[in-house]
């Protein structure tokens, strides 16, 4: 369900605070998140070995989570660095899983495969740079499949009818899409609505495999979600609203939080008709028939495909 080899966004940087724990469902696994005192991040299993409480019920206690059931405490690399009913002694039979973690772009990402001498860069999106800003915390839990998640957002055809008040408001029906992927970027777009040089006049992207981007306001504002898997049916969804820096201090992050509030109500008509599909991974799917505006939704279940079989054939 989960393409290996990869980093996932998995949670937004702000709801780490230092020397503290939180615990948190990811790809279908319970993990325990902290920064320690010093501000890095680190993630093991959410389970002690030892008597198998959760350790994101804890404390940080010198760079490490204690368990909070009997002292046990453990390092960002899942050692066990003491076990007070032991005394001086901490056996590793009691060391737990840990996770290799990055931070960037105010997201923590999880790398989801094998560890490696050395790990691809981050994906993310060049247009995203330093220019732009955005303000608050927006995250939305839902009961969908990350991919029927991703799918929603690839989808041009929706729009007049899912978003009739809203967004979708003069979008004609009838419309012709086009869609490429390239690497890790999806790109997609309506091929109907186009400049005079022949240019989109709207590209929206995903890079694989659970970050995407839409520039609705051209070069001053582009939403962006990370499809966070939390397990087989159910997601949560980082929505930003990017604001290109603007001349008075403040603004633009004015302007990015009455965005998000807008992005509530679109997210809200989206996950209304969505929750209603089978939650079912869609890379398998048999019995939907797609037609030419699926384009997109037809590459991403191919390059799905593509991603799932190159991790079990390696």
């Amino acid at each position: 369900m989960f393409p290996r080899d990869h980093w996932y966004a998995i949670v937004d940087s702000r709801e780490l605070r230092r020397g503290k724990v939180i615990g948190a469902r990811r790809l279908g696994v319970d993990l325990a998140i902290w920064r320690d005192e010093a501000g890095q991040v680190h993630a093991t299993a959410d389970r002690c070995p030892h008597r198998g409480a959760s350790l994101s019920l804890g404390r940080v206690r010198g760079g490490c989570v204690e368990c909070p059931f009997h002292g046990f405490r453990f390092d960002g690399a899942g050692r066990c660095v003491a076990a007070p009913c032991n005394g001086d002694e901490a056996p590793r039979h009691l060391d737990v899983q840990a996770q290799v973690l990055r931070e960037a772009h105010e997201f923590v990402w999880l790398w989801w495969g094998e560890p490696r001498a050395s790990y691809p860069e981050l994906p993310w999106f060049p247009e995203l740079d330093a220019a732009y800003v955005h303000a608050g915390l927006m995250a939305i839990e839902a009961p969908i499949d990350w991919m029927r998640a991703v799918e929603n957002q690839l989808d041009w055809a929706h729009l007049p009818f899912v978003h009739r008040t809203t967004i979708g408001v003069g979008v004609a029906p009838a419309m012709e899409v086009g869609a490429a992927v390239e690497g890790d970027r999806l790109d997609t777009w309506q091929a109907n609505r186009v400049r005079p040089d022949g240019t989109p006049e709207l590209k929206i992207s995903l890079v694989f495999p659970n970050i995407w981007i839409n520039p609705f306001g051209g070069r001053w504002q582009t939403g962006m979600i990370a499809f966070v898997p939390i397990e087989a049916g159910r997601s949560r969804l980082y929505v930003r609203t990017y604001q290109r820096r603007l001349g008075i201090p403040g603004l633009a992050g004015l302007v990015s939080r009455v965005m998000n509030q807008f992005n509530k109500i679109i997210l809200g008509q989206d996950i209304r008709v969505v929750r209603s599909q089978p939650q079912a991974p869609t890379h398998e799917l048999k019995d939907e028939r797609l037609v030419q505006s699926d384009l997109a939704i037809a590459l991403f279940r191919k390059e799905l495909r593509r991603r799932l079989s190159q991790a079990v054939s390696g």
